[in-house]
């Protein structure tokens, strides 16, 4: 059942890539290269879809993380920085 359209039907509700359009928001992500919660291939596949839609977005790959994005300080600031930088330029306080 795997990569047919009744697949995808049935994960729509619980898989982001399944939503990606060119009206997609805009996104940052962070993934953990050892998650085993939600697999690193996964988010390669979603990295490929925003970019294919033109969504303006960042992708940081934590490559000694699992899940928690425990073993990677810098890129995880670097992640955290660019949350904020996105959330003062899509949605600004005014």
């Amino acid at each position: 059942m795997f990569g047919t359209k009744e697949y995808d039907e049935l994960m729509k509700d619980v898989s982001a890539l399944l939503w990606v359009d060119e009206n997609t928001v805009p996104t940052v992500m962070a993934y953990g290269r050892h998650d085993v919660f939600q697999p690193y291939e996964g988010s390669v596949r979603l990295d490929e879809a925003l970019t294919n839609a033109g969504v303006d977005h960042k992708y940081f790959v934590l490559e000694h993380s699992g899940h928690g994005l425990q073993n990677d300080n810098k890129v995880y600031k670097e992640y955290l920085d660019s949350v904020e930088e996105y959330l003062n330029k899509y949605m600004p306080v005014k």
